[in-house]
């Protein structure tokens, strides 16, 4: 009875093995990844890291801001200067616009702490 028991077992407890080989040489490969705080002006962090996120999302948004300002042109064509899909892409434009300039701001804050280890007194 034991044989068979072993038999019928085997293949399984061989499966739960290998699985387990696998994720331990899984997370022994595993790198380890930094994290990093992106409203941290701590100079310990990355700040050159956070600089190219912020530069990255305001180039982001300026491109998003002139994609709809074409928009409203267009729609100033199709239905008229005063409609409201007009003044909708127009105002969503210029909020892209604040925000991208927002995030350069930013941006500019943490190279500065880049350049210098300190934050800028505001």
């Amino acid at each position: 009875m034991s044989n068979l028991w072993c038999a019928t077992q085997s293949p399984n407890l061989g499966r739960g093995f290998l699985i387990l080989f696998c994720l331990l040489a899984a997370a022994g490969c595993a790198q380890h990844v930094e994290t990093i705080d992106m409203t941290s002006f701590d100079p310990s962090q990355d700040q050159m890291a956070i600089v190219g996120y912020y530069r990255g999302q305001a180039s982001d948004l300026k491109e998003k801001a002139a994609a709809i300002a074409e928009s409203a042109v267009r729609y100033e064509h199709l239905f008229g200067p005063q409609s409201d899909w007009v003044s909708g892409a127009r105002k969503l434009s210029q909020y892209y616009s604040a925000v991208a300039q927002e995030q350069e701001l930013l941006a500019e804050a943490h190279a500065e702490v880049a350049r210098t280890g300190r934050q800028r007194r505001r």
